[in-house]
């Protein structure tokens, strides 16, 4: 997929994310990042998962980007839902970016062994500090303090539990 038409200041990054589902519970993480426009540190709630590198299977890149962020092994079932994101600017190191618009697929996902969550691995030095497992119906019970857009609700409310 070509690029060209975007102004050369901005991009598109493709994710993929694992609502995994544990004995009826499914994983969020909590993360802080630096938001730039709003020159701040936030805390946000998400699902593990991350970018696609250049020709990368889409569920080879969740189960990588799965054992990176929390250490666990997945296997990848059904799609259960998209969403995406505006962020920006964003300092890089040679250029300043007006915006990258983040495209999220998630799949449900199954734990393979022992569901032993390991944060402090994470190759991206992403500040994840907290992996919590949660019932369908506390995640929809607080959906605009834990799931921060529609259709990640409506991704849970998909899954198969």
């Amino acid at each position: 997929m070509s690029t060209d038409h975007l102004p050369k200041n901005q991009r598109m990054r493709p994710g993929v994310k694992a609502l995994i589902v544990h004995e009826g519970k499914i994983l969020l993480i909590r993360e802080r990042v630096f938001r730039e426009a709003l020159n701040k540190e936030v805390i946000i709630s998400d699902f593990p998962g991350g970018g696609l590198d250049f020709g990368e299977d889409l569920k080879d890149a969740l189960i990588r980007e799965v054992k990176e962020e929390v250490g666990l092994d997945v296997e990848v079932g059904k799609v259960v839902g998209a969403w995406a994101f505006v962020l920006g600017p964003k300092m890089h190191p040679d250029k300043e970016i007006a915006g990258t618009h983040i495209v999220c697929i998630g799949y449900q996902c199954a734990v393979n062994g022992e569901p032993n969550i390991d944060v402090t691995q994470n190759p991206a030095q992403e500040d994840i500090f907290e992996a919590n497992w949660y019932t369908r119906e506390e995640l929809l019970a607080n959906e605009g303090e834990l799931l921060r857009h529609p259709d990640m609700i409506a991704a849970v409310e998909a899954l198969d539990i």
